[in-house]
């Protein structure tokens, strides 16, 4: 039976694995991003450092699902900026493997962003996962209810998240929590990926 807890700095391994692991549309994708240390240095780290209301689902001591978050913008930023200097020395002596594919990824990142909402009305953001093998249970809902009335409690008026048009399941469960799409755009970023483009979505709720 799994159990949400706050996230913890020392949970950053667990959460980049299963980060990494799910980065294709929920799918594994090595050849996407190979280096799952990179991975979690840019994408996981920060949130534990500069996020708020993290959590993980943990089932017999293994996280089996989170939920980042950040309540403001400038934190997280400032948290990514501190860390850089450090990864980039790692990552042009070659400690995370090929050079590439991360670039590609990272440029593509920059070049096709998704749509998002006014920072002003919607200040949070998220990002949610859960462990394929441990689907279907309820851990998804259990996540995202926790974290929005942890949000409630600090106050914040509003928050969004992108997802894309593939991801229906994902939908589902947003809009049954009360979130709206509220911007949409066709976007080539994995078209290399997966052999043609999608339809990003950022979906906003009032809290």
């Amino acid at each position: 039976m799994a159990h949400l807890r706050p996230a913890r700095p020392e949970d950053l391994p667990a959460i980049a694995r299963l980060s990494h692991q799910t980065l294709l549309l929920g799918r594994e994708g090595p050849g996407v991003f190979p280096s799952e240390a990179l991975w979690g240095e840019l994408f996981v780290a920060p949130y534990l450092k500069g996020g708020c209301c993290a959590l993980v689902a943990e089932e017999e001591g293994r996280v089996v699902g989170y939920i980042l978050g950040a309540c403001a913008y400038f934190p997280l930023a400032l948290a990514l900026s501190l860390r850089l200097p450090r990864v980039l020395l790692g990552f042009l002596l070659g400690g995370y493997g090929p050079r590439l594919p991360h670039l590609r990824y990272l440029l593509r990142l920059l070049l096709f962003p998704g749509p998002k909402a006014p920072r002003k009305a919607y200040p949070a953001h998220l990002h949610i996962a859960v462990d394929p093998k441990a689907q279907g249970r309820g851990l998804g809902r259990a996540l995202l209810a926790a974290f929005l009335d942890c949000l409630k409690k600090r106050g914040v008026k509003g928050v969004q998240l992108s997802t894309t048009r593939a991801n229906e399941a994902a939908r589902r469960l947003y809009r049954s929590l009360g979130f709206r799409v509220y911007a949409k755009r066709a976007s080539p970023f994995w078209a290399p990926y997966l052999g043609h483009p999608l339809i990003h979505e950022v979906w906003v709720r009032e809290l």
